[in-house]
């Protein structure tokens, strides 16, 4: 048996089940513009998942666009050409903290174990995603 569920419970108020076969549905590859097409019909439960009030959706999405400017910015030292060089970038150490530089969090012991756990939840995740690849077993013996 299949069981589908959300990633992160309580985050939609909808039936993660009903909402993946209304996806399944809809056909083989889908793209997001065909979700949201679907959900605009009130009687799916794929509509639970959306904010409809326009004012509210619109200032939610000014705040993904806000998250999008911090992940995506990268600082890069100057460097010789053969040297590699060190990025800075920003991370949310905790669930409910905002982003943080990451210079700042290497130098905070207690931040810094905070972002390891985390690349470390990433990694088992990636390796979990794409177990079934051959070509990245190797890759992943290294985990072990």
């Amino acid at each position: 048996m299949i069981k589908k569920t959300w990633k992160m419970g309580g985050f939609f108020d909808a039936d993660a089940e009903k909402v993946a076969d209304e996806i399944l549905d809809i056909g083989e590859t889908v793209t997001p513009q065909q979700v949201l097409e679907k959900a605009r019909n009130e009687n799916t439960e794929l509509h639970k998942c959306f904010e409809w009030d326009d004012a509210i959706a619109s200032e939610k999405y000014r705040l993904i666009q806000a998250r999008d400017v911090i992940r995506f910015l990268v600082i890069e030292e100057e460097q010789e050409p053969e040297e590699r060089p060190k990025i800075k970038a920003f991370y949310v150490t905790e669930p409910s903290g905002g982003y943080k530089p990451v210079e700042l969090i290497v130098r905070q012991e207690d931040e810094y174990k905070k972002l390891l756990e985390r690349a470390w939840a990433e990694l088992r995740a990636f390796k979990a995603k794409y177990a079934m690849l051959t070509e990245l077993e190797e890759i992943f013996s290294l985990m072990d």
